[in-house]
């Protein structure tokens, strides 16, 4: 092959790459689900995840992690990060929390079971907080 014909097939291959890649992957692109809290985890997240972290797991992250369904992956999701926000717009923000995986679970429909603290930290207010904690699962969307 006569180098030009090299370079043609690197630079159609490379641009093939970019694209496939863009495709798979949104930085700005949200997932829909919903989130659940662990409900005895009196605030922070659990001891005896399957992440094996052991007490480091409850507290990592200043103690905003979760328990992962399907991103769980045998294992291989733990200690992954995720931006997780709820959806209603009267008691959530924007930026919502930042979790951790540290543990698998799943719940009524759940990507997530939050610890409370992350939970309550999706709301706009600690007062917004208070109203989202007792209704256990909500609406969400989360990206990587």
């Amino acid at each position: 092959m006569a180098p030009l014909q090299v370079l043609s097939v690197f630079v159609a291959s490379f641009i093939f790459m970019q694209t496939l890649g863009n495709s798979q992957t949104c930085p700005d692109c949200f997932t829909r689900s919903r989130a659940a809290h662990y409900p005895n985890s009196e605030e922070k997240g659990t001891e005896t995840g399957s992440c094996g972290f052991g007490t480091f797991g409850a507290t990592i992250n200043g103690g905003d992690v979760s328990a992962a369904s399907e991103l769980y992956r045998n294992g291989l999701g733990c200690g992954a990060c995720y931006q997780v926000r709820c959806t209603d717009g009267n008691y959530c923000s924007d930026k919502g929390v930042t979790i951790v995986v540290t543990d698998q679970g799943a719940g009524d429909r759940t990507d997530f079971i939050l610890s409370q603290r992350a939970f309550a930290r999706m709301a706009q207010t600690t007062d917004a907080a208070a109203s989202i904690l007792p209704l256990g699962v909500v609406d969400i969307e989360y990206r990587r």
